[in-house]
């Protein structure tokens, strides 16, 4: 027991640095927008992230994800249609996580551009390999840890993508908050000019029956 503890804390503290950001990004249409990550090199990592479409009420159909390599060599692509995908590849070197907003080439494989503009939420991490621990020697222990490493790594990103996925509601929320204060404050002006207009109306009808009223008695 107190060695499978010993190897649980040791496959924790191999999750050692992650670099992560999150972002959002307006890709207009017809346009692409990339973005740069670098893996440590002379070690393979592990380069994951995910998108996700933040315009509910718009179809993400000219949307497309791709990731390059270092030779610009395509490494993964989002699915066609997709409003939200995950990827999860093993290298070194830079990366370029781009974002298309309708067909812009020869080798995409998007809708062609409709002329809306689009706001994606992403987020990618480089995460550097295990440290190994100390001894070479195959053992019970050393493969219980290993195998405790990569359900760990496992678990972390799903944890992160969870975590990607709540910020992303956040920040529909947010803009959902923005938008139903600016037609609330539209209501409210319209609503005063409204009353402002009623206003003028009923004075101008009251002075006219008065001068009315006021013609016929002389009469």
């Amino acid at each position: 027991m107190q060695a499978f503890a010993a190897c649980l804390a040791f496959a924790i503290l191999q999750l050692g640095e992650v670099a992560d950001g999150a972002l959002t990004t307006l890709v207009e249409s017809g346009e692409e927008e990339c973005f740069v990550v670098r893996a440590p090199a002379g070690e393979v990592s592990t380069v994951s992230g995910n998108f996700e479409c933040l315009d509910d009420d718009l179809p993400p159909d000219p949307v497309g994800v791709v990731l390059y390599d270092e030779k610009m060599s395509p490494v993964w692509r989002s699915t066609v249609g997709a409003s939200e995908g995950h990827f999860s590849v093993y290298g070194t070197g830079k990366y370029e996580l781009c974002f298309q907003n309708g067909r812009i080439g020869s080798d995409d494989f998007y809708a062609e551009k409709d002329g809306i503009d689009r706001e994606v939420g992403f987020n990618i991490r480089v995460m550097p390999p295990a440290r190994a621990m100390e001894g070479d020697e195959e053992g019970p222990d050393n493969r219980l840890t290993a195998n405790l490493i990569g359900m760990s790594n496992q678990l972390l990103e799903g944890l992160h993508t969870m975590t990607d996925h709540q910020e992303y509601m956040r920040d529909r929320e947010n803009r959902h908050t923005m938008l139903a204060g600016a037609t609330f404050d539209r209501v409210v002006q319209w609503t005063v000019l409204e009353a402002i207009v009623l206003a003028l109306i009923s004075c101008g009808q009251v002075l006219y029956l008065k001068k009315f009223f006021e013609q016929k008695r002389y009469l």
